[in-house]
């Protein structure tokens, strides 16, 4: 990483409206965000929407260069994650059969996120991401090493999900194990856990 970046802590409304836009443009164009949806900018604003409201009541570890911040990796607190915003009555478990609507196949994602969800007491990872142009020079690395450092000295376990491979390697380099692997439409997801080291 080069020298005139900087790890912290995001805690202001603007780097936080900074770190949604970060991780909605990273994730726009992954396998699962594909699947929901074949418009680019339904996705970007799905994401975007729903990070918003997710990183304001999160922990942001992120990296910036003077006012830009260019990598984001969020954990929620135990009882905050995707389980609770999606209790089971209203899980859409069922694959939608086309012609489904992209807000069909987001409610199944999520559905799918929360079946699969810890059941122990966890902080619950994501979004992680770094802005496109600047990926591959160990900012999303750094924002995470600042979140699992944090997780480590409060002996915090950890949970996340992914839906790349070369994500699983990463998250397998900063302690995080792969416990289950699911289908979700035409992607799929690996569900990680971290113990406190």
């Amino acid at each position: 990483m080069v020298d005139d970046y900087e790890v912290l802590w995001l805690d202001k409304a603007e780097q936080i409206s900074q770190a949604a836009g970060v991780t909605a443009r990273a994730l726009r164009d992954s396998p699962n965000s594909i699947a929901v949806s074949h418009d680019p900018f339904v996705r970007l604003e799905m994401l975007y929407n729903t990070f918003g409201g997710m990183l304001g009541d999160a922990r942001v570890a992120g990296v910036r260069r003077g006012n830009c911040v260019l990598g984001v990796a969020g954990a929620v607190q135990p009882g905050h994650c995707i389980d609770s915003m999606l209790p089971a009555e209203v899980r859409a478990l069922d694959a939608p059969a086309p012609p489904a609507t992209d807000a069909e196949r987001f409610l199944y994602s999520g559905s799918v996120m929360a079946e699969h969800d810890l059941l122990e007491p966890h902080w619950h990872v994501g979004p992680v991401g770094v802005e496109p142009g600047f990926q591959g020079m160990g900012l999303g690395r750094a924002a995470m090493r600042l979140l699992c450092n944090e997780f480590d000295e409060h002996q915090r376990r950890a949970w996340l999900e992914t839906d790349k491979s070369e994500n699983v390697r990463f998250y397998i380099g900063l302690g995080f194990e792969v416990v289950e692997e699911v289908p979700m439409l035409t992607s799929r997801f690996w569900f990680m856990r971290r113990e406190a080291q």
